[in-house]
C-alpha cells in the first residue's frame, strides 16, 4: 500500500472538483505538514463539493423514494459497517 506521500493522484478520483482537478494527496500533504494554509483551503473546497453533491443526490433519492437504497450504497462505497 502507497503512503499519501506516495499518493500522486486526486484526493478522490471520481470528484470533480477545483482540488481533485488540479492537487495530488502527496502535494497536500505537504501543505498541511508544512502548515501552509493552501493546504486546509484546498481541504475545504473537495469537502464542501462532497457535500454538496452528496445533499444534492439525497434530494434526488428523496423525490425518486429511494433513499434507503442510496444510504446504503453510500455506506458500502465508504466502510461503514455496523458492529
Amino acid at each position: 500500500m502507497l503512503l499519501m506521500k506516495e499518493t500522486f493522484g486526486p484526493l478522490d478520483p471520481e470528484c470533480n472538483c477545483y482540488t481533485c482537478k488540479n492537487y495530488t494527496r502527496a502535494y497536500i500533504r505537504h501543505l498541511i505538514k508544512c502548515k501552509e494554509i493552501l493546504g486546509m483551503r484546498l481541504l475545504s473546497i473537495h469537502n464542501i463539493h462532497f457535500l454538496t453533491n452528496l445533499m444534492e443526490r439525497v434530494r434526488i433519492e428523496i423525490e425518486n423514494d429511494n433513499l434507503l437504497n442510496f444510504k446504503n450504497e453510500f455506506y458500502k462505497k465508504y466502510g461503514y459497517t455496523k458492529e
